[in-house]
């Protein structure tokens, strides 16, 4: 078959017309120039040497290279750095760039379940990992980096984040690198109270290579913004991808990545592009097959062809790692035509393309699909645009419709969302901070936190709030409180009359009422009408001022009453005494830092499993936090799953949400086969036991019914456990963990 010669040898362009022509007119390969800092680089890298640094600037702009210039100085002068990344795949990749600089032996990787090299100067690790290494024994590495530093709003991992903010050592320098930091100012301010010096804020708002916004109709077609009010409603043509393909390559606007809401969606337009043939199959397969010989698994890839022959892939988690990591890989040598990715691709992966194209406005969530925000727009559409070859980078809205087309454009100049914190104390956490100081002083240490200084501020408009409301000023007035004597002289009038109704006027009782009557101050009260006039006035103050005390006391005593509630329940289990200080199986248990601690740290301290290296396989499987295989066998965790609802019963009485734990321990219906299915944890052990005894990976996977960068996961995830407990002082524990992580730890799951 003839091969079209399409996007790797950018073909001439047809005129474009109109206002869109004016919009692309521009698109090309910049002249060959060296490489010169930019001023703002400049100013980071001399900033770095002597204090902390935070380091606002779009993707694409080279926040990477200050870091790399930092290190380069520390290697020379004998110092160490830690290069933390929120993602495994971003930690893989900046692990093989930075040995490329400096050398294999200079430089680590710690993700959690495997360790190359700990020791060397420089350390590239996911954030959780460096905070672990600062919870442990003294560790001051001349400079600590955070890459994509607004992961500290995650709600999941964010936490994580600003731990490592709060323990890291004086000496240690910090350089913070983010693209969407529109609060900069709030967060260094915040890092100057808790580490005595104000960071450096080095801001720069113009990318280097500009971007241009055009729109894709419900057929495919590009079009200028100024087409909105021509566009018709209705539902997307099924051509509409090949045709957005054909005039992407029309007017040499490939490479592109197209961001799609799912994974499916991700695959079936690979599919459907691949037809597409594209110039250039042999390069593509000489690229690939420098990584096929590293991990030949990926010779059988159900994509493989349709990458060579097409140059178009899909990138998303359900992939494994070495697939990924080749697209990127291909990507940045101009060698694929089209990337169709879910957001995992737009969170600080350094492969932009010339071209971004989102299908929809909307991303989805466990909730179900939810509309992107400003943060997520700009990390995707900051994609676009490569330095050094291209000279302006092309963004492409949906609009399929005139609401949509206007949502888009309205993205545009939306703000990126503030870094807020999302810290929430953890049994991790009060172990740890437990291990080291009193009580007191663990709680003083939550003041420290950002959460409590972003709520210091809600905290004095609160009190100025309750301050701002005056007092009663009817100080004539013969009683205290006013409220509360009139509102009882009106209830005891009311009662009189109804006892008075009911003919029982003689009653004892009645006398006593009348009498009591008599003597409250609001039967002789000189000022009885102005209190009238003006008590629903005073009412309504008050009942204001009782609102805004009770949203003072809940946001004062939030992060303490959390942090109290688990350290009841860790004292309650036998990890604290009564003093709340470590027990001796505290303080192993605080060497336990997984998500779900406290079931596995029960799980150690009952003796339930004992030395077996497939019951600890199991146990790590089932404490993953990953999407559970759709099939999979019970996997013999009936205690395990009573040992989770007895603990999520303790929580609930220290009023604690126990979190999704319990759910993952209970059987599915399958509507599918209209009957119930094993636990997700069940799932995720069965799988975890089989790989460990051998099974063949694509068995495994054709019988899981599990996307293979899920099942890799799962795999990871359960060697992370076991590396932890190869920590704990128990010989059996630690032994049957370090045989079952080996056996976990073998091709393609690494």
């Amino acid at each position: 078959m003839a091969q079209t010669k399409m996007a790797n040898r950018q073909p001439a362009r047809r005129p474009a017309s109109g206002k869109l022509r004016t919009i692309l007119e521009d698109v090309g390969t910049p002249p060959a120039a060296a490489f010169v800092p930019a001023p703002f680089q400049e100013a980071a890298l001399v900033a770095v040497r002597t204090g902390d640094v935070l380091v606002s600037a779009p993707t694409g702009s080279g926040k990477t290279w200050i870091a790399e210039q930092a290190m380069s100085e520390l290697l020379a002068a004998g110092g160490t750095a830690w290069y933390t990344t929120p993602l495994k795949a971003l930690s893989n990749q900046k692990y093989h760039r930075f040995s490329g600089i400096y050398g294999v032996e200079s430089v680590g990787l710690l993700t959690g379940e495997r360790k190359i090299n700990g020791q060397a100067p420089i350390v590239v690790a996911t954030t959780e990992i460096l905070r672990n290494a600062l919870y442990g024994d003294a560790m001051t590495p001349n400079l600590i980096v955070l890459d994509e530093a607004h992961y500290l709003s995650d709600p999941e991992r964010g936490t994580a984040w600003e731990e490592i903010l709060l323990l890291a050592p004086a000496r240690s320098r910090l350089l913070l690198l983010s693209a969407t930091f529109p609060n900069a100012n709030s967060v260094a301010a915040w890092l100057e109270e808790v580490r005595g010096t104000k960071p450096q804020i080095i801001a720069e708002h113009t990318r280097p290579v500009p971007l241009r916004y055009i729109m894709s109709d419900a057929r495919g077609r590009l079009i200028p913004p100024d087409a909105v009010g021509h566009l018709q409603s209705g539902n997307r043509a099924s051509s509409w991808l090949p045709n957005l393909m054909r005039d992407l390559e029309h007017y040499s606007l490939l490479p592109v990545i197209l961001f799609f809401p799912a994974r499916r969606q991700c695959d079936e337009a690979a599919r459907d592009l691949a037809s597409l043939r594209a110039f250039g199959p042999e390069l593509r397969a000489a690229a690939l097959g420098r990584w096929e010989r590293e991990f030949p698994y990926l010779k059988q890839h159900a994509f493989r062809t349709a990458l060579i022959d097409s140059g178009v892939a899909p990138h998303h988690a359900g992939h494994t790692t070495a697939w990924r990591l080749a697209i990127e890989d291909l990507l940045g040598r101009g060698l694929v035509r089209a990337v169709c990715a879910t957001t995992t691709l737009a969170s600080g992966l350094d492969v932009p393309a010339r071209t971004v194209a989102l299908s929809m406005l909307v991303r989805n969530s466990p909730e179900g699909p939810v509309v992107l925000t400003a943060t997520e727009f700009h990390q995707m559409s900051g994609r676009a645009g490569r330095r050094g070859k291209d000279t302006i980078g092309i963004v492409v809205l949906p609009a399929a419709s005139r609401e949509e087309a206007r949502e888009g454009l309205a993205l545009i100049d939306a703000e990126p969302d503030p870094v807020t914190s999302s810290f929430t104390p953890g049994y991790v956490q009060v172990l740890n901070l437990l291990r080291r100081s009193t009580l007191q002083d663990a709680l003083r240490e939550l003041n420290r936190s950002l959460a409590a200084f972003e709520r210091r501020a809600e905290v004095m408009r609160l009190r100025d709030a309750i301050a701002s409301i005056p007092p009663d000023e009817l100080v004539e007035r013969p009683c205290d409180d006013r409220l509360f004597t009139r509102g009882r002289y009106e209830r005891m009038l009311d009662r009189l009359r109804r006892l008075q109704k009911q003919g029982r006027s003689s009653d004892v009782e009645v006398a006593a009422l009348k009498e009591e009557i008599e003597a409250w101050p609001c039967t002789t009260c000189p000022v009885e009408d102005r209190c009238l006039a003006t008590i629903e006035d005073l009412r309504a103050r008050e009942h204001r001022r009782s609102s805004l005390r009770q949203a003072l006391h809940k946001i004062e005593g939030a992060l303490t009453d959390e942090f109290n509630r688990r350290a009841s329940v860790l004292k309650r289990l036998g990890y604290l005494d009564e003093s709340y200080r470590l027990t001796a199986e505290g303080m192993w248990a605080a060497e336990l830092r997984h998500p779900r601690a406290l079931v596995l740290s029960e799980i150690v301290r009952r003796s339930m499993v004992g030395g077996s290296t497939a019951a600890w396989a199991a146990v790590a499987g089932a404490l993953g936090t990953e999407r559970a295989p759709y099939r999979g066998g019970e996997a013999g965790l009936s205690a395990i799953g009573r040992l989770v609802r007895e603990l999520a019963d303790l929580e609930r009485q220290h009023a604690l949400d126990p979190g999704e734990a319990l759910k993952q321990f209970e059987p599915e219906w399958d509507p599918a086969s209209r009957r119930r299915i094993p636990s997700p944890a069940d799932r995720r052990a069965d799988a975890v036991v089989a790989w460990m005894r051998g099974a063949d990976w694509s068995t495994l996977l054709k019988e899981s019914q599990s996307e293979e960068g899920d099942l890799q996961r799962i795999m990871l995830q359960a060697a992370e456990v076991l590396m932890q407990l190869e920590g704990l002082p128990f010989p059996d524990v630690r032994a049957a963990a370090r045989d079952a992580r080996l056996r976990l730890l073998r091709a393609p799951v690494i």
